[in-house]
């Protein structure tokens, strides 16, 4: 019957354990932490070749070198036993005829022995091997039971260190392939998808023809953009961009052609447009699909002519700019409905880049969320790390907000993760498994309880037939309660984008609100 004292302990020993991600660290606590709750003299710790099936010894205390070959040849039979699943208890050597014969148990005087299997998944994964030569202190019971348990959550643990250095060894391969493609660091990924995707930059890299790039919203178009443009020959010229949905008709003209002084209530002065701005280099139009027919026009133009009028003034402007437009939009869709000028489309579809949604790319998953991490990093404070099966979880949701949903989810969890590895419990409902609560060891008065009190109206809502962006939308909403302002910069959009696409979707003008 294990005591109070020793069920205390295992609580605690359970939350050290699953703190220790590194298998060189792990061990030593496991075997100090064993001997210590028994008051063994000695132990060892073995665990399993996963080439030969072996119980090879990794750890021992209480011996030295010679000591140790002699007792682990002594333990074998019985760590071979225990191998089989089965713990050996023995309360008291000298009574045993098989085991007081061995020399090394006269030599060295042991009196009792209790030898436990680990088990991971329901396979056996390793043995603790323990041994006493005080009298007054052998195990008995109470001592069997306390391993055991005890065992169980250490098998655990060390299956999860085994697979948690995996998968930073398979992120550090992924870092150094990425910079081994220099020029495209901004392009994280080496998925078949990403590949595809940095070969056809890579092949037009030398031309200044107009570009149109199509993807869903948050797949990193912008960032495609800056890559042909800081990697192609106008390269040390500027690249100026501007979100075409962000800004009214108006606003958005006069943005992007400039104004002379007195042109519309508050011209104050001349000022040159973006596309002028942008002479020598590079404009690049997100969401273009989002104009009207008339700036449309006077878009084309500026492809056919190369010049630019200013409002308020009848005389033109030569420029020089390359066009990389963006859209997430069915553009073809769109022409046939009459909604895009054909001919405008014929200007800037010289080449038409693709860019792959995040469920296409899933294997670039882990090294994104990596990056994430590191880059939400506290000053002074190391970055998070992924728990076991994190990575996992992250690889298999759909993200139909893309690459921005992941680095907000990232962000999030950097702020509100109680500790400093990221588990499968930190993870926002739709990503981690049904039945896990959300922060289980954040304390009632955070409002991150088990019992869902303090959960968002997203999270608590059935949100099966949101978008990804209405649900990135809400949550911004709600984290920052209810401020438009902000919410909309921490999704990276201005107010005016924000308002529009609050209407779109019909969420309440008082949504994240407290009540």
């Amino acid at each position: 019957m294990v005591s109070r004292k020793m069920i205390a302990s295992l609580s605690v020993i359970g939350q050290q354990l699953t703190s220790i991600l590194d298998l060189d660290g792990l061990l030593p606590s496991v075997l100090d932490l064993a001997i210590e709750n028994v008051r063994a003299e000695r132990g060892i710790l073995f665990l399993r070749d996963e080439t030969t099936s072996e119980m090879i010894p990794a750890l021992a205390r209480g011996m030295d070198r010679e000591r140790l070959e002699e007792v682990a040849s002594f333990s074998r039979s019985v760590v071979n036993q225990v191998a089989l699943g089965k713990t050996v208890l023995n309360v008291d050597v000298g009574k045993d005829p098989v085991l007081s014969a061995q020399e090394s148990v006269i030599l060295h005087e042991i009196k009792s022995i209790l030898c436990v299997p680990m088990r991971s998944r329901g396979t056996i994964i390793g043995v603790i091997y323990l041994d006493t030569r005080r009298a007054r202190q052998l195990f008995t019971a109470k001592e069997r039971a306390f391993v055991e348990s005890f065992a169980s959550q250490a098998g655990v643990a060390i299956e999860n260190a085994r697979l948690f250095g995996r998968m930073n060894g398979e992120n550090e391969r992924l870092r150094r392939e990425v910079e081994g493609r220099g020029r495209f660091e901004s392009l994280i990924g080496t998925s078949p998808a990403m590949q595809r995707l940095t070969e056809t930059i890579g092949s037009i890299l030398d031309s200044e023809c107009n570009i149109l790039i199509c993807g869903e919203s948050g797949t990193g178009k912008e960032l495609v953009a800056r890559a042909i443009h800081f990697n192609g020959p106008r390269r040390d010229k500027k690249l100026m961009a501007i979100d075409c949905g962000a800004l009214p008709e108006s606003l958005l003209e006069a943005e992007l052609f400039g104004c002379a002084r007195g042109a519309f209530t508050g011209a104050d002065r001349d000022r040159a447009g973006l596309i002028e701005q942008a002479t020598g280099g590079s404009l690049f139009l997100d969401e273009i699909t989002n104009t009207s027919l008339a700036l449309q026009a006077r878009l084309l133009r500026v492809l056919q002519e190369r010049e630019v009028r200013r409002l308020g003034e009848t005389t033109s402007r030569h420029v020089d700019v390359r066009i990389l437009a963006a859209t997430n939009a069915d553009i073809k869709q769109l022409m046939t409905e009459g909604r895009f000028r054909q001919d405008l489309y014929y200007r800037l579809n010289v080449v038409r880049i693709d860019v792959p949604p995040l469920h296409d790319r899933r294997a670039d998953i882990p090294l994104l969320a990596a990056h994430f991490l590191q880059a939400h990093a506290k000053a002074g404070r190391p970055a998070r790390q992924m728990g076991p099966g994190v990575a996992d979880l992250l690889q298999r949701y759909d993200w139909p907000g893309n690459v921005r949903e992941l680095q907000n989810v990232i962000e999030r969890l950097v702020l509100l993760a109680p500790r400093a590895v990221i588990t499968i419990s930190d993870l926002p409902e739709g990503i981690r498994p049904p039945g896990i609560s959300l922060f289980p060891q954040a304390g009632a008065e955070d409002g991150l309880g088990g019992d869902g009190a303090g959960k968002s109206k997203m999270e608590r809502g059935d949100h099966r037939h949101k978008t990804g962006e209405q649900m990135m939308i809400e949550e911004a909403l709600y984290r920052f309660g209810g401020d438009k302002a902000k919410a909309a910069r921490f999704i990276g959009w201005n107010r005016q984008k924000m308002y529009r696409r609050i209407k779109a979707f019909g969420i309440p003008a008082d949504y994240g609100k407290a009540a």
